[in-house]
């Protein structure tokens, strides 16, 4: 990956007056199979959270609005078991949405967002042998021309985290339909082998929740100084 990338900023700091200041995390642009799906290419995201919510934005490489039928994925390891591959009968990936997407460790949280029809995102949480439906938790839109971004609010105590906590995650993007793959992830570079084939996330991205300081001081600047980039 690439260390550096600007990252839209204004959707996960527009209700996030006292969050802390944003890790940023980056992919190099282009790494997806086919050049022409630039909605479903990821250039980089913005995590960040505030006393009773976790922020996240993902940035990719065109107008999320002028075709869209993509579908942006987020995927959490909070370190509380988690559902595997081959596990719910759902093999070789086991998420709600039975997207073709494979983990090598236990995803324990889930949201799936759509654009079409005003867009939303319903969020899931692992009980231990199925998935908890915890109901359409919105999604932000920002469109209009080169560039889109996508962004969650998502509040701690539905994920279990609280200060100190440290969780790997990756974002992916799909297709409409069952058992497509992820066609692009956050935290690799590896081009995946496309629609009808199966795709794997290494989760090598992770974030700390930190105490959340005073107000921020730089809300609607085109982006925001990282506390730290990483992978």
């Amino acid at each position: 990956m690439t260390r550096s990338v600007s990252v839209i900023t204004l959707i996960v700091t527009a209700s996030a007056s006292t969050s802390a200041v944003a890790d940023l995390y980056t992919d190099a642009a282009g790494d997806i199979f086919d050049a022409g799906l630039g909605n479903l290419d990821i250039l980089g995201a913005e995590v960040t959270n505030d006393d009773t919510n976790l922020y996240v934005t993902v940035q990719v490489a065109a107008d999320v609005t002028a075709v869209n039928w993509g579908k942006y994925l987020l995927f959490l390891d909070t370190g509380d078991g988690g559902a595997v591959s081959g596990s719910a009968g759902n093999d070789p990936y086991n998420n709600p949405w039975n997207r073709r997407v494979t983990a090598t460790e236990g995803i324990d949280a889930f949201l799936g967002s759509w654009i079409d029809g005003g867009g939303g995102s319903l969020a899931y949480n692992w009980n231990g042998g199925g998935w908890n439906d915890e109901g359409n938790l919105g999604v932000e839109i920002a469109a209009g021309g080169d560039l889109g971004a996508v962004g969650w609010t998502i509040s701690l105590d539905l994920l279990g985290l609280a200060v100190g906590d440290t969780f790997a995650f990756d974002i992916a993007t799909t297709g409409g339909n069952d058992n497509d793959p992820g066609i692009d992830f956050l935290s690799t570079d590896v081009v995946q082998a496309g629609w009808g084939e199966n795709s794997s996330s290494p989760m090598a991205a992770s974030y700390t929740v930190v105490p959340a300081p005073g107000v921020l001081g730089l809300l609607g600047l085109a982006g925001l100084a990282a506390r730290r980039r990483r992978h």
